[in-house]
């Protein structure tokens, strides 16, 4: 990683100064050239710009054939004149036959430094991902908390011969909501949701927020009879008026689907994705 970081860089600072030298030797070429050439100077300029912003926007080809259009229309426009009309061509015009293509080859250096930057940035990221374990916006563990933490559970209360289940809370017409509500109160929304929930259980009882929509998922140390209790709960305390004051109009009623199952080796094993798959299935009964 740190090698490929060094790689990129060197690229990047490569094809800069290589950009820099380029535009400066066209830039000291127009200035230098006589009133005759200037103009002709000033076209291979533009023309140079054109190829340089090709290569910027990664359109590696086309700036490519730009630069190699421009070189041969001028080299024949030379030629001809030098031949049909006996005209000197001046050393500063050789210039053009570099100055474009190697100005292309720089911004591709620069480009291809930055993107192997922006690559290690990605394989960062997805790692820094992997790692976190709460949810940015509730604060509360997050599902792949939730998983670890269900195996550890499980096999506590096993070993205490106690209950254990698995409740997902879940909004009604979240989608719906999303379009209604502008994005700061609908995150507010999701906040609300998570603190009502959590507020909610018995403080032995754990939270995890399972996705970005308001999805909630709890582990519950009881069995599925008694989760009844905590799922009528947590529907009265969401179906509250002033449950979100302050983020929804009065108008527009907040309502969430609850299900819970209880935890059973003979059916799920160790297979604690399973087990959240056929709870979420039991959300579709909550009507």
């Amino acid at each position: 990683m740190i090698k490929k970081r060094t790689t990129g860089y060197l690229l990047q600072d490569t094809g800069l100064v290589m950009i820099l030298f380029c535009i400066g030797g066209a830039a000291l070429a127009v200035g230098g050239a006589d009133e005759i050439l200037r103009p002709e100077f000033t076209v291979m300029l533009m023309g140079t710009f054109l190829a340089i912003l090709f290569a910027g926007f990664k359109l590696t080809i086309l700036s490519v054939i730009v630069a190699a259009f421009e070189i041969l229309i001028y080299t024949a426009y030379k030629l001809y004149f030098s031949f049909a009309y006996g005209e000197v061509i001046e050393w500063l015009c050789y210039v053009w036959l570099i100055i474009p293509l190697a100005a292309v080859a720089a911004m591709y250096l620069f480009v291809y430094g930055n993107r192997q930057t922006e690559l290690e940035n990605e394989v960062l990221r997805e790692q820094v991902e992997e790692l976190v374990m709460v949810n940015s916006l509730t604060g509360l563990y997050n599902l792949r908390s939730m998983y670890i933490d269900l195996n550890k559970q499980i096999a506590y209360s096993e070993r205490n011969h106690m209950d254990l289940s698995l409740m997902i809370v879940k909004l009604r017409y979240e989608q719906e909501l999303r379009g209604v509500l502008s994005r700061k109160n609908y995150e507010a929304l999701l906040q609300k949701l998570a603190y009502i929930v959590t507020d909610a259980v018995r403080l032995e009882d754990r939270t995890y927020s399972l996705d970005n929509h308001g999805t909630v998922g709890i582990i519950l140390t009881c069995n599925r009879e008694n989760s009844e209790h905590v799922k009528k709960r947590i529907k009265a305390n969401v179906e509250k008026k002033e449950a979100f004051d302050g983020i929804m109009d009065r108008s527009i009623r907040v309502e969430v689907k609850v299900a819970c199952l209880a935890y059973d080796r003979n059916l799920y094993g160790d297979d604690m994705v399973r087990f959240k798959q056929k709870v979420e299935n039991e959300l579709q009964y909550d009507v």
